[in-house]
């Protein structure tokens, strides 16, 4: 049963993260300028768009106030499945071991993350808030898929892995991560197309004008300040774009030097290393055509998706490598 709804928490997570996605590059984050309600309502209210209701500011937009709730739903039914496996490991129903810390913490911290959904709406889209919380999303999926591989079956035979190439991992999976908020950092800044519909270039010219200064500007926090659409100029806006293709070409150099090295010294790895590969040229790819055709939803949000996904496929490889072999020793 805890395996089972391991595996429910983990499509609800993933489901989390693309309506977090759709949501966020809708510019739906404030469809509902209250929380956890929508107008003071549980569902949005039964009103033609551009309703202005009392104590509100902010108009109705019926579309944009069903795209806050139904991710405020499931993120919602997230939260409960990830107590319940809490309750399950407590009452000792894993078919391997699973120390009480980690459920403990993806609790605690799945509540944390439903306080920056507050705060995302509350503090008016903070650029910092909003990515902290994009942040959270990817790392209660990883939290959960780090129990989930805890509960597979020890692997029979193991090379013993260098430490160098293990380091070589564990740098990798930090540079990964690092792009990975300077994606979310991008795109809540609304920089995605502050070099235009242009790559390699940008703004036509391989270095532009760019304030890099600013790039990383936090910004006051208050319900008095409006980050919607970005408060930032432009040449801010664009250096925060060229860090992010910057961040890109060092992952992908990272990752390749990581197929590279594992593929020649570790042959039962392959799949793993085939599927990192396959979901880092789709990524690029994604990244590409972002910008090259304005940022459409469909390929935005799988931007994301599949950012989550190869962070995934390279926390499986770092499990395989440091858990699954010290099981099988002890």
């Amino acid at each position: 049963m805890f395996k089972k709804l391991l595996k429910i928490s983990i499509v609800l997570a993933l489901i989390v993260v693309i309506l977090g996605a759709y949501t966020r590059l809708g510019d739906a984050g404030l469809g509902c300028p209250d929380w956890p309600t929508c107008y003071g309502q549980l569902t949005v209210p039964d009103h033609a768009d551009g309703t202005k209701f009392e104590g509100y500011e902010r108009p109705l937009e019926a579309a944009k106030g069903w795209k806050e709730m139904v991710h405020r739903y499931v993120a919602s039914l997230l939260g409960l499945a990830i107590f319940a496996l809490f309750f399950l490991v407590v009452k000792g129903k894993t078919k391997y071991r699973q120390s009480l810390g980690l459920p403990v913490f993806t609790a605690f911290f799945v509540m944390l993350q439903g306080a920056f959904g507050m705060w995302t709406v509350t503090l008016m889209v903070h650029p910092g808030i909003v990515t902290t919380h994009l942040i959270g999303g990817f790392a209660t999926t990883a939290l959960l898929i780090w129990m989930l591989l805890n509960q597979g079956s020890p692997p029979i035979t193991y090379r013993h892995i260098l430490k160098r190439h293990k380091v070589l991992l564990i740098a990798t999976l930090l540079i990964l991560s690092l792009q990975i908020i300077l994606g979310g950092w991008t795109s809540t800044n609304y920089a995605a197309l502050a070099c235009g519909e242009e790559f390699p270039t940008c703004l036509g010219s391989w270095w532009p004008t760019m304030d890099f200064v600013n790039a990383l500007y936090w910004g006051p926090i208050g319900a008095e300040h409006d980050y919607e659409f970005g408060v930032l100029e432009n040449a801010t806006r664009a250096s925060i774009q060229m860090l992010h293709r910057i961040g890109a070409l060092v992952t992908t150099l990272f990752i390749g030097l990581l197929i590279y090295t594992f593929g020649k010294n570790y042959s039962y790895l392959k799949s793993n290393l085939v599927l990192i590969g396959g979901l880092l040229t789709t990524q690029v790819t994604l990244g590409i055509f972002n910008v090259l055709f304005s940022i459409p939803m469909a390929i935005a949000t799988l931007h994301n998706v599949v950012a989550l996904l190869l962070l995934l496929s390279v926390l499986a490889l770092l499990h395989k490598t440091l858990i699954q072999k010290y099981r099988l020793h002890k």
